[in-house]
């Protein structure tokens, strides 16, 4: 590995691109930093006090002098606290404040990625970096990286108060100082390659978890709950091994650290010990004041190599988070910039459009107009591409091949030359399996802030497509739905997707059609609502319906990635082709 490699993954460089997220606390951390001197100089005269009353005023038998010695060395006391109150507070105040903006830069980041990171990526993994990962930079913020830097003045302080009591001693005393950064920088190297690992380990364990709570029915319904508590058993035992591996070196690292001030304080009292019985150039306050020092020193050095480790864990965490963050993800929109659709009014062709997830085609040069107004019924079996078209029809996928335009007056925009977020102004995607939040009826139809103006456009659109009786059923539109929309059945859930097609007035709707069963009224009502959202607008249905293909203008058969035949209902059955068969053999008839 390069130097320049070396640097960019040194956990201190992880921590400098970490500045433009604290950059707004500047003034807390200014607060924070102008206290670490104050601490340092406290701690250095406190021994400094205590060796003037021990080598002075009690020898001279003077109870004044002693008096104001004691009153000094209190007054260094409450300065000595004060000063690290202010530090704290305003160190965690910015570390909150930071890492409360760097949780949302994640998540707008992650709402932004493609789907084909969350088709490689578990949801346990992003997770894990967006909890877990953010959560662990909060405490090296408050306690890690800016405290170390009051260590280090600490160090210094006393280091330098002890050369200027007696540089003999001093010598003699800081002889082990070589093996304590071999020991730290031996154990930093070892803890961080092992944090990286628990980190891993956590987010395999997470997203195993995650993904089963959501498949809980599937588990209980085939029995496979107790194969599913071992496989998960299976991953705590690795997280928690290489959790315990970190708490090794983490305990060697301590213990060391107390052998080595141990074996320091021998050293110091070995030398000094002749000196001091004799009456020579040590007395026994120097001694005191060089004892208290050495445990002061050892102190902050032993912390340093705690605060170490905590910000070896937060390298681990923000080189997984940096990860996620150098994904490429869909622009921003600019509220400025020109509608590159204006002038839409749904109708759209493809040339020769290739696409594929992997090394495989999915669709392999689709040839297709759609002119406006028209409603065009997509059929075909699994795999043999509808659902590639809808959603490169909405920018879902990038990365096709040929040409899939949108076509505007006096022209077209190819649809990857269009930011995500307009295209999606323009087109609007039912999915088969309507997504609800747990959140109120208005909130799942307006996906968005509900004020007035919305909240009585929201009402229209459920009026609408026939959904305003069930709303009111359940105690109206302020009434949460439940988690993923338990608490309404899958048609309701239909007439929700359409009420959020009509708020937005879309030109181009793409439905793919749900392929459960539901009651005759439900039908009734979502075939009405299809009639609503279909008026006066260009519409891809991926049919699974019979009903709905009779009422297609035109009907598009896809067999392996390509359009094989073109018509209408009747025409198609005529020719007895592939439409033919489907129609015979897959298609609900409904009717």
């Amino acid at each position: 590995m390069s130097q320049a490699s070396r640097k960019a993954t040194s956990a201190f460089a992880l921590l400098r691109r970490f500045w433009p997220f604290a950059r707004p606390s500047k003034g807390w951390v200014l607060v924070g930093l102008m206290a670490m001197p104050i601490v340092a100089a406290a701690t250095a005269a406190r021994p400094l006090v205590a060796k003037h009353a021990i080598d002075r005023d009690l020898p001279a038998g003077d109870p004044a002098a002693l008096t104001r010695t004691v009153l000094v060395f209190l007054a260094v006391v409450l300065v000595e606290f004060a000063a690290q109150a202010v530090q704290v507070y305003a160190l965690q105040r910015a570390g909150h404040a930071t890492v409360a903006r760097l949780r949302r830069t994640v998540f707008d980041h992650v709402i932004r990625l493609p789907l084909r990171y969350f088709d490689r990526v578990p949801v346990g993994t992003l997770l894990s970096r967006t909890t877990s990962d953010v959560e662990a930079l909060s405490e090296t913020l408050s306690f890690g990286v800016f405290t170390i830097l009051t260590d280090l003045i600490v160090i210094v302080s006393i280091v330098a108060a002890m050369f200027a009591l007696d540089a003999r001693l001093a010598l003699f005393t800081l002889a082990l100082a070589p093996v304590l950064v071999v020991v730290v920088r031996v154990f930093s190297a070892a803890l961080r390659h092992l944090q990286l690992e628990t980190r891993r380990a956590q987010g395999i364990a997470t997203g195993f978890l995650a993904e089963r709570l959501g498949g809980s029915e599937i588990v209980q319904v085939f029995g496979r709950r107790r194969d599913t508590v071992a496989q998960y058993e299976v991953l705590g035992a690795r997280y928690l091994r290489a959790t315990q591996r970190a708490n090794v070196y983490d305990a060697l690292l301590y213990a060391l650290m107390d052998g080595i001030a141990a074996l320091a304080i021998a050293i110091l009292i070995f030398t000094a010990a002749p000196d001091v019985a004799t009456g020579a150039a040590i007395s026994v306050g120097l001694l005191y004041a060089f004892v208290d020092y050495l445990q002061r020193i050892f102190v902050p050095i032993r912390e340093f190599s705690g605060k170490l480790a905590t910000i070896q864990r937060a390298a681990a965490s923000l080189e997984r988070i940096y990860g996620l963050l150098d994904e490429a993800a869909e622009p921003a929109p600019e509220p400025t910039a020109a509608d590159p659709l204006a002038g839409f009014e749904g109708g759209f062709s493809a040339r020769d459009l290739r696409f594929g997830y992997g090394e495989e085609l999915v669709l392999e040069g689709v040839d297709l107009d759609v002119a406006p107004g028209q409603v065009v019924a997509v059929v075909g079996r699994t795999g043999s591409g509808k659902s590639t078209l809808a959603r490169l029809l909405v920018r879902l996928y990038d990365g096709y091949r040929g040409h899939l335009r949108l076509q505007v007056r006096g022209g077209s925009v190819e649809v990857a030359d269009v930011p995500p977020a307009v295209l999606r102004r323009h087109v609007a995607m039912i999915p088969q399996d309507v997504f609800l939040f747990d959140e109120s009826f208005a909130f799942n139809v307006a996906l968005g802030p509900v004020d007035a103006a919305m909240r009585e456009r929201v009402a229209w659109a459920l009026r609408t497509v026939h959904a305003w009786d069930l709303v009111e059923r359940r105690g109206g539109i302020d009434t949460p739905v439940g988690e993923r929309g338990n608490r309404l059945s899958a048609g309701e859930k239909q007439l929700i997707a359409f009420a959020r097609v009509l708020v937005r007035s879309p030109e181009l709707v793409i439905l793919d059609e749900a392929t459960a069963s539901v009651d005759s009224l439900t039908e009734s009502k979502i075939q009405r609502a299809m009639e609503t959202v279909f008026a006066g607008r260009t519409v891809v249905v991926i049919a699974h319906r019979l009903s709905t293909v009779e009422r297609a203008d035109r009907i598009c058969v896809f067999d392996r990635g390509r359009i094989v035949e073109q018509g209408t209902h009747g025409e198609l059955l005529a020719r007895g082709g592939v439409y033919a068969r489907l129609v015979a053999s897959e298609f609900d008839r409904d009717d």
